[in-house]
C-alpha cells in the first residue's frame, strides 16, 4: 500500500488486489452515507525502526480483542524406531523411516 501526504489530505494507493479490497473494506467501515462518517484515532504508539506497524481505532465501533488460539499439540510415534514427537495439529503429519508417523492423541 502506497500512502501520500498532501498537507491534511492523506491518499491510501493499493497496490494489489488483495489491497483493493481490504481499502475497501475499511472505506465501508468509515464513511456512512445515511449516519456521520466515522473517525481513525492513533492507537498507541508507531516509533520507525522498532514498531512492525501503526494502529488506529475507528471511533464509534466496540474495540474487540480476539483471544489467541492456541493450538492443540498431536503426540507422534514412528512404528519401526518407535522414535516420538510433538507436532502443533496445523502441521502435516510426520514421516519417519519412510512412512507416516502414527498419533497418539
Amino acid at each position: 500500500m502506497k500512502i501520500e501526504i498532501e498537507g491534511a489530505i492523506i491518499r491510501l494507493i493499493p497496490e494489489s488486489d488483495r489491497e483493493v479490497k481490504e481499502l475497501n473494506a475499511l472505506w465501508e467501515l468509515i464513511a456512512r452515507c445515511e449516519e456521520e462518517n466515522r473517525k481513525l484515532l492513533p492507537l498507541g504508539m508507531y516509533v520507525p525502526g522498532s514498531s512492525e506497524y501503526a494502529q488506529f481505532y475507528v471511533e464509534g465501533l466496540k474495540a474487540e480483542v480476539k483471544p489467541k488460539v492456541e493450538l492443540r499439540k498431536i503426540r507422534y510415534v514412528c512404528m519401526i524406531c518407535n522414535r516420538m514427537e510433538e507436532y502443533t495439529e496445523d502441521r502435516p503429519t510426520p514421516i519417519c523411516c519412510g512412512q507416516p508417523m502414527y498419533s497418539m492423541d
